[in-house]
């Protein structure tokens, strides 16, 4: 935090004690911001807390759009994320993505990235996506980013709508890390559709959904068996003739979302 030097703009018309009084406050408030700064409020813990406040806040559904998951890692200042998509160019797609989160957020954004290994080493085919860093660009959306003004649940729904036509139509090439893909929407739909199709399709198949190497990731894909999948249905939907009978366990699905929370609290 910047430490700034206190002046007092003195009048046209004053006595000279006036004038002398200003002077001593002028040169006084100079030399105590010179000597020292400003109380650091926003320590370190401080900022943990933010962010811890800013996650439970994710449980609001205006916050976290529809689709979207995210989990913190143990060290806090990384999330992890996944995407599912619906809709559009990337149906059926299941993007997983990182969010890296600077020590002096909220002052700087974070910084979103969707790693190649998670769409066959090649890179998320999408005009706001680094095709080989993987990173998300925030620029055309995010221009003028200021503290208390966006949080992440903001770039949560923009990451959900740039998979949507209405953005991918509005995009401008400067703020498009995926240039090529970029080109090819504008020029080349067809292709575009056909790598677009491509990606979610890679996205989902076994060996990069469930390739749990990251231990810090807290979101972990597993196949689910035959017995576990009718236990959860039947968790889902309860017989209603037995009702006072006791709902299945679901720890099975809890304990791989939950376990990450109780390393914070």
């Amino acid at each position: 935090m910047s430490s700034s030097v206190t002046t007092f703009k003195r009048p046209s018309k004053t006595n000279a004690n006036n004038s002398i009084r200003e002077e001593e406050s002028t040169s006084k408030g100079s030399f105590d911001s010179d000597r020292q700064q400003k109380p650091q409020f926003r320590d370190e813990r401080f900022r943990r807390m933010e962010l811890m406040i800013e996650f439970t806040n994710l449980r609001n559904p205006k916050h976290c759009p529809s689709g979207v998951y995210v989990m913190p890692s143990a060290e806090f200042y990384v999330w992890y994320g996944v995407v599912f998509v619906h809709k559009g160019y990337y149906k059926g797609g299941i993007f997983q993505f990182k969010i890296d989160i600077p020590k002096d957020y909220p002052d700087i954004a974070p910084v979103i990235v969707f790693p190649s290994s998670t769409i066959n080493n090649q890179g998320l085919f999408h005009p706001l996506v680094h095709p080989e860093t993987g990173e998300f660009s925030l620029t055309q959306q995010f221009k003028d980013w200021a503290p208390h003004k966006y949080y992440i649940f903001h770039i949560l729904h923009y990451i959900k709508k740039s998979f949507k036509k209405s953005v991918l139509d509005n995009l401008l090439e400067q703020d498009c890390l995926g240039v090529d893909a970029y080109k090819f929407y504008n020029k080349d739909i067809k292709t575009f559709t056909k790598m677009a199709s491509q990606s979610a399709k890679f996205s989902r198949s076994d060996t990069v959904l469930f390739d749990n190497n990251s231990d810090a990731n807290p979101i972990q894909f597993s196949h689910l068996g035959p017995e576990k999948l009718d236990e959860l249905k039947t968790f889902m939907n309860p017989p209603k003739v037995e009702k006072e009978k006791e709902r299945p366990s679901f720890f099975f699905l809890a304990e791989h979302f939950l376990h990450p929370l109780c390393l914070l609290f």
